[in-house]
């Protein structure tokens, strides 16, 4: 039997042909690796108006708002008003049932008349007793003088013991007669002041069924239009322990107010004078304007926030705004037109340097001074050098997005709206024409939330500023990058020159 040549072996092909598929898919996959960049976003600096504004909700009112109601109950009988009616002062709205109050006056009347009656019969009581002690006075004289005269007699011996007894008994009886009459005047006077009294109060019921009576006659205190009704003809309305409404008045609708709700970090920025802006759902596109009339020192508390009121004047000449509709305000607090802007997040961008790399990117912009005060103010806020995931913009790169908060969760340097405080110097980072990032110091103004005025700075329209990074993947033959000189690596990953 003849040996078997090794290239005729079938399954020694077979290993060879895995071994080499294997070893070709390695290589592709070296080759084709997958490469991460850095890819710098950056923005623009330009001119225009920077402002700071207070943003709030409010509700459009009248200026005077009067709830009419009614002070008695009754049945609605006639209705004269109906919603948006023009009323004037004075004009009858409503009537209610008056036939229950016009009892009420007939009986006060007819009591009235009753105890005036009474009265007049008190007072011919008093002008009787006041007779009567006339003639018991005449009396009480008379058998006086005859008990003296009948004494003197006796004294002489004419008149007898029993003359001069019957004398003294005579005056005694008239002196007690003119004592009763006394009492009798007493009583009748006692009697003429209750029944006065009681005349008084009769008196006084008439008026309040007078008043009463006059009441289910409803009348407009102002002149304005009818906002809104709150009861129908036949409906009855109870007046015993609130007065209910039954139209609402505003005065002039051609004057309106908005009654907003200002946060209370925000009031102390808002004073009278001050120009508003507003839009309402019912005219979408339109702003409308006012001034600051007040700003009321009444706090009100809902689930911990507390608000202000601050009341906006508005004109409404065509009448357009209506009562009860939601406003958008808006207040400039401060403005600067034509100013040089830059974004917010080019202030937040710090790249991921190392100090040395930092310090170098400061010398060669001419900064070294500065970086020693920038590197003192930004302790705790080292760059951070771990990748971030693909596709994040900015993420781990903003240094006043790290370092410790103040008590108003603010951290140093930042103003109220989240910018950077005003009148600070603060670095902004440029790429340059050898493709080397570097900082440009500026001087902050006022910002907006947004963009921030540029005081001084070399920075002018135009110019390109970075705003964030992002890290990309990508598939080349060759995984090589060229390195940006100067510039320090991530996560020991080269930084790229894809710049967009």
């Amino acid at each position: 039997m003849s040996t078997r040549r090794w290239y005729r072996n079938k399954y020694l092909w077979l290993v060879l042909i895995l071994v080499a598929g294997s070893g070709g898919f390695g290589t592709w996959e070296f080759l084709t690796a997958k490469t991460e960049k850095i890819i710098y976003i950056f923005g623009s600096v330009d001119r225009g108006s920077v402002i700071t504004q207070v943003e709030m909700t409010g509700t459009l009112a009248t200026v005077t708002t009067v709830v009419v109601g009614t002070q008695v109950s009754g049945m609605v009988a006639e209705l004269y008003a109906d919603f948006n009616s023009e009323v004037k002062k004075g004009q009858v709205l409503a009537r209610l049932d008056p036939a229950l109050f016009q009892t009420q006056l007939d009986q006060a009347e007819a009591s009235v008349k009753t105890d005036e009656a009474i009265l007049s019969n008190d007072m011919a009581g008093i002008a009787t007793a006041n007779a009567n002690i006339e003639k018991a006075k005449v009396d009480f004289l008379n058998t006086t003088r005859k008990d003296k005269m009948t004494k003197e007699l006796f004294d002489e011996g004419v008149e007898t013991r029993d003359d001069l007894d019957s004398a003294q008994a005579s005056m005694e009886a008239s002196n007690a007669a003119l004592a009763a009459t006394q009492a009798q005047l007493e009583a009748s006077q006692a009697v003429y002041k209750a029944d006065q009294a009681r005349l008084d109060q009769a008196r006084a019921n008439l008026k309040n069924a007078q008043v009463n009576l006059e009441h289910t006659v409803i009348t407009s205190p102002i002149s304005g239009t009818v906002i809104s009704r709150n009861v129908d003809r036949g409906q009855t309305v109870a007046a015993s322990f609130s007065t209910p409404t039954m139209f609402t008045i505003g005065e002039d609708l051609a004057k309106m107010q908005v009654i907003t709700n200002t946060d209370e970090a925000d009031v102390g920025k808002l004073k009278p004078g001050m120009e508003a802006s507003f839009a309402v759902d019912a005219y979408p596109g339109e702003i409308f304007r006012g001034t600051i009339r007040q700003v009321r020192l009444a706090a009100t508390t809902v689930q911990n926030v507390v608000t202000y009121n601050a009341v906006i004047d508005v004109p409404n000449p065509e009448l357009r705004l209506k009562p009860g509709m939601t406003a958008t305000v808006k207040i400039v607090i401060e403005k600067v037109d034509n100013a040089l802007r830059i974004p917010n997040a080019s202030i937040r961008f710090k790249p991921a340097l190392s100090e040395t790399e930092m310090a170098d990117a400061f010398k060669r912009a001419g900064e070294e001074k500065f970086y020693g005060f920038y590197r003192n103010r930004t302790q705790g806020s080292t760059p951070n050098i771990e990748r971030p995931p693909a596709g994040s913009m900015g993420q781990g790169f903003s240094s006043t997005d790290r370092g410790p908060r103040g008590s108003n969760g603010k951290r140093a340097g930042q103003s109220a709206n989240g910018g950077p405080a005003r009148g600070r110097r603060t670095p902004v980072w440029v790429v340059g024409p050898d493709n080397v990032i570097r900082p440009v110091v500026v001087t902050t103004g006022l910002t907006d939330g947004v963009q921030t005025e540029v005081v001084e700075g070399k920075l002018n329209a135009g110019d390109k500023i970075i705003l964030s990074t992002e890290l990309t993947g990508t598939r080349a033959n060759n995984p090589t990058t060229t390195r940006m000189p100067g510039l320090g690596g991530v996560g020991g990953m080269p930084m790229g020159r894809a710049l967009r």
